[in-house]
């Protein structure tokens, strides 16, 4: 096992495990949401988030993706990185106070005309920025330097207040109480910036290169065009098209597929960093061989997740929110149909712009964001809310097909697109197995059998179609059976070895 596969996957694997409980925090703090404030609150907490999100992409001008990617390439070269961080903080903090600035002038003339509801849910609107904002940049330093195990412990931290402040704030103040434990969420690791920072460092403009600063850029215009038009612009015409309570909806299907592609958004730090290297070292064998072993795995994780939730759905939203949010079905199986591919984007993506050419990435984001607003002015007058989440669908799809025609054209890495079929059929026999107890059945039943019965389908596919070599399971073992108590690892060897024996 080469190294840079074993330092791939030790990253990727503490993201993994942060990532998790970040996502179970989000899902439980969405639930709460969902529960005490209805389609309507749960409505003005997603647009929350979604302004404060975009204000943050906004403001960091691309700065944090340039300091993942260039921050941990200057470790032999004494305080250079520090000096690093220290100009593009300086910029960063000009363009952050700029804008906060303005969100809460914005919430100053609000509460001037007598709506003291609505200033309050834009001053934490206008915290909630900030702390997201610092939040970005100091994980991406972090994760530059390899600290993935201090991102992961403030990931873990920041869940822990999440859901509780939310659940309070919720139940006291609304929507803008709600978005407290948001803003807690965040709070740990923004903090850690002053771990970054030495004050005798000495920086320059100069210390940020013209190449750097160019990749910034890219990356930034193609960062704004993912989170204005990419992410929620659905947002925007189903309010025009159809109505408030509509978006609630949409959210709530938005969010359930967002939980699978936050954990690939969480990994992608690592894969950028480990590419960069073998990208540095003119290491193609290893660029080929991580790239496709990256697919795969990612594939047999994401494939199941996303075919077979689509089968649950009818059983699992109700279920989760309540029959209030039964309208949102359809749009939701359908986001969560697809949403592996969306996932699966971030493998070339990272490729890319660990390569350095982030103006392919920018062309790429250019089309699809044409293309989302295309389809969405076609498909949301004519199919309404389930308009919107076939619209996404197509795009991810189109996406995801040109990111991996650019990492041939430019990296020359290959999509393994047998073992991706073969991960496909394995995925539709775990969905169909599910789907057939979840229409045969009726409530938790249907869905506790569904669950086991796609689970064994799905574990017999993998035998039997060789998904798993003994290569994968040796790699794993490898690199965690040292941190596993003795049953598992028990457990992990006997489930890896009736896997890769078939």
């Amino acid at each position: 096992m080469s190294a840079s596969t074993s330092n791939l996957l030790k990253s990727s694997l503490i993201s993994l495990a942060a990532t998790f409980v970040s996502l179970a925090a989000g899902f439980v703090s969405s639930i709460i949401a969902a529960r005490l404030l209805g389609p309507a609150g749960s409505r003005k907490v997603a647009y929350a988030l979604w302004v404060a999100t975009s204000a943050a992409v906004l403001a960091d001008m691309g700065l944090p993706q340039t300091m993942l990617r260039n921050a941990g390439s200057l470790s032999g070269d004494g305080d250079t990185w520090m000096a690093l961080v220290h100009t593009a903080l300086r910029s960063f903090l000009v363009s952050a106070s700029m804008i906060g600035a303005a969100i809460l002038l914005f919430a100053a003339i609000i509460y001037a005309h007598s709506d003291a509801e609505h200033a309050w849910f834009w001053l934490i609107t206008g915290i909630l920025f900030l702390s997201y904002a610092f939040y970005a940049f100091s994980t991406a330093v972090a994760r530059s330097r390899s600290r993935f195990a201090q991102t992961a412990r403030t990931t873990v931290l920041g869940g822990a207040m999440q859901v509780p402040l939310v659940f309070v704030g919720a139940w006291l103040m609304g929507p803008a109480g709600a978005l407290i434990g948001y803003v807690a969420r965040y709070l740990p690791q923004a903090l850690k910036l002053r771990d970054y920072i030495d004050s005798g460092t000495k920086y320059t403009r100069t210390t940020l290169t013209p190449e750097m600063l160019r990749y910034g850029r890219y990356m930034w215009f193609s960062d704004l065009i993912e989170i204005l038009v990419l992410s929620r612009i659905e947002f925007l015409f189903l309010g025009v098209f159809l109505s408030p309570t509509s978006i609630g909806y949409f959210a709530t299907g938005l969010g359930l597929a967002g939980l699978i592609e936050q954990v690939m958004l969480q990994i992608s730090p690592a894969l950028i960093v480990n590419f960069t290297a073998a990208h540095a070292k003119n290491d193609q064998q290893s660029l080929d061989a991580a790239y496709g072993r990256v697919i795969r795995m990612v594939a047999l994780i994401m494939l199941p997740i996303s075919l077979g939730g689509a089968a649950v759905m009818p059983e699992l939203l109700p279920l989760i929110f309540g029959n209030a949010f039964e309208p949102a079905i359809p749009a939701a199986a359908t986001l969560l149909a697809f949403v592996w591919l969306a996932g699966m984007s971030v493998i070339p993506w990272s490729m890319i712009g660990a390569s350095g050419r982030s103006a392919v990435l920018l062309r790429v984001q250019i089309t699809s964001g044409l293309s989302t607003i295309l389809l969405l002015t076609i498909l949301v007058p004519l199919f309404g809310l389930e308009g919107a989440a076939l619209a996404r669908a197509a795009i991810v799809t189109l996406t995801f097909m040109l990111l991996c025609r650019m990492a041939w054209k430019y990296v020359k890495v290959a999509v393994p697109v047998v073992a991706l079929a073969k991960a496909m059929l394995a995925a539709i026999l775990c969905a169909g197995a599910a789907g057939l107890c979840i229409y045969g059945l009726d409530g938790l039943p249907a869905l506790a059998s569904a669950i086991l019965a796609g689970a064994i389908a799905y574990a017999l596919a993998i035998r039997f179609l060789h998904l798993i070599t003994p290569e994968d399971a040796r790699i794993f073992m490898d690199t965690t059976g040292g941190k596993l108590s003795s049953g598992l690892r028990r457990f992990a060897n006997r489930l890896l070895d009736f896997l890769a024996s078939g």
